[in-house]
């Protein structure tokens, strides 16, 4: 069962090992420039939270107001939320731009109505934008989950712009990307601005990406988010998820070309060729040395490990809590090219008797290095600024330096932040 997909659609127990983790919410949601967040919950809810800010360097961003069982009786939970905020904003020394009030599953069966309470607190602080945002993880098998409501939320902030400017929005992209990539640096040859939420300085400069002409979503988690934002502020969307396969990168600098009817793909093309050779130097690296893959490293597993196995790499196991929509095609291509390749969900149960310790991969990704106990580990959380032809250069010269270097995957866990 753990050698094969059966197990994705088991309903059952999960294991959650110590390398679980990566950009939760509020860490997402603290990429707003000059936000706040206030957490309305009992103690026990605050404590994951708390230590992810601690870990992560924001927990001077966070703050708790808990609730105790008195408090959802009373029937007064607007009161105190509202003194709450007040209680809040006198013990800082700057109001913040924005106020991203979370509420926890509890809030789901009391069944608060929150507009009201939202709309009282910017009566009281103009100046302050507030949004309610819910840390359910009851609603993670829905269609609009956390991760998908807090991107919702953030990008509702913006507002319709009197004008455009020649940019590009990159949504889904939680480090952003360097001077020297190829998306800025085609983008800018071609006179256009690369507009990168986790990039913005300040709130003004966050407000600047309302005035974008395209969208380019490279994440299913701000889809939704893209549709609003053309919706209310007029902006089209582009979704090329993100992609490892040079074709694939091929196909999106052809569309993002016809969509701001403008030729990218010369200039593109001077990357590609940079990106073909620093694969066959890592390739000539690494040989036939066998490569394992997680979807907490990246959001397409599959895709990544297609990717490489068509570059002549060795792939033999890809980790991940089962085979989304948008890998289904990849999984199919990469069990036709390799069909002793193995598919396993490190959140299964049986994941607690580690079944492949001691099986030597190159692992990219903390939840493979840990099931493996590898000594050559890949540090990377879901893609972080890797994207285009940039991107895949990055991860080759990663997987070089994990090759050569002797890795302690606790010690690396430890200091990686996964707690959020």
């Amino acid at each position: 069962m753990m050698n094969g997909c059966d197990c994705y659609g088991e309903k059952t127990l999960h294991y959650v090992s110590a390398a679980h983790g990566g950009w939760g919410i509020v860490r997402i949601a603290a990429q707003v420039p000059e936000s706040h967040q206030l957490f309305v919950c009992p103690f026990a809810c605050g404590r994951h939270g708390a230590l992810g800010g601690e870990m992560n360097g924001i927990k001077d961003r966070i703050s708790y107001l808990f609730i105790t069982e008195a408090d959802i009786v009373s029937g007064e939970f607007e009161e105190l939320i509202v003194d709450g905020v007040n209680e809040l904003f006198e013990a800082l020394e700057k109001q913040p731009k924005v106020l991203f009030v979370f509420t926890a599953c509890l809030d789901d069966l009391l069944g608060t109505d929150h507009e009201p309470i939202l709309k009282r607190l910017g009566e009281l602080y103009p100046d302050t934008h507030f949004r309610h945002c819910t840390m359910n993880p009851i609603s993670l098998d829905t269609t609009l989950p956390p991760g998908i409501t807090v991107q919702i939320n953030m990008y509702s902030l913006l507002e319709l712009a009197p004008e455009r400017k020649k940019q590009v929005n990159l949504l889904g992209c939680n480090v952003p990307q360097k001077e020297t990539d190829d998306i800025r640096t085609v983008l800018q040859q071609a006179g256009y601005e690369l507009g990168v939420l986790s990039a913005c300085r300040d709130y003004a400069e966050f407000e600047e990406m309302a005035k974008a002409e395209l969208n380019l979503v490279i994440s299913p988690v701000v889809l939704a988010a893209a549709k609003k934002m053309e919706k209310k502020l007029g902006i089209p969307w582009l979704r090329h998820l993100r992609s490892y396969r040079l074709d694939e990168i091929d196909e999106m600098y052809a569309e993002l070309s016809k969509q701001l009817n403008t030729d990218l793909t010369e200039a593109a093309a001077e990357f590609r060729k940079k990106a073909e050779e620093k694969i066959t130097e890592t390739l000539a690296v690494i040989g036939d040395y066998p490569v394992a893959v997680d979807y907490q490293a990246v959001l397409r597993p599959f895709n990544l490990a297609l990717a490489l196995t068509e570059y002549g790499f060795k792939v033999g196991l890809v980790a991940s809590n089962g085979i989304p929509a948008f890998e289904k095609e990849s999984a199919k291509k990469l069990k036709e090219m390799v069909p002793d390749v193995v598919f396993t969900d490190p959140m299964h149960p049986q994941s607690v008797q580690y079944p492949h310790e001691g099986e030597e991969y190159l692992c990219i990704g903390f939840d493979c290095g840990y099931i493996t106990k590898s000594k050559k580990l890949v540090e990377l959380v879901e893609d972080e600024g890797l994207f285009g032809y940039s991107g895949v250069m990055e991860l080759m010269n990663r997987m070089q330096d994990a090759f050569l270097t002797k890795a302690d995957v606790n010690k690396m866990i430890e200091g990686a932040g996964l707690i959020i």
